[in-house]
């Protein structure tokens, strides 16, 4: 799961899905079609804190309310092949 930039989007391998999604504003190609709340940090954040905490919003996913909502540890969206988009934040704590 690697950054890809605008226009330069990774081949599918034979046989896989590929959904294009954007997080924070850069694109990004999954292989699944379900992304997991934990896995967006990961992607967002590569490397941070194992005690961070996040939140994470998503926009024009395959989920109730229109497709945009909120994500919490431990819970995953659908996306659309293309156009889903994710706002992860680290947050602090209080």
């Amino acid at each position: 799961m690697a950054a890809q930039s605008e226009g330069e989007h990774k081949k599918p391998e034979s046989g896989k899905k590929e959904y294009e999604v954007v997080i924070n504003g850069t694109a990004f190609d999954l292989d699944e079609e379900h992304v997991t709340f934990e896995q967006l940090a990961t992607l967002a954040f590569p490397g941070h804190d194992p005690q961070a905490m996040f939140t994470v919003a998503y926009r024009n996913a395959i989920a109730a309310h229109g497709g945009n909502g909120m994500l919490v540890a431990g819970e995953s969206v659908k996306v659309k092949k293309k156009g889903t988009s994710f706002d992860v934040r680290l947050t602090t704590r209080s």
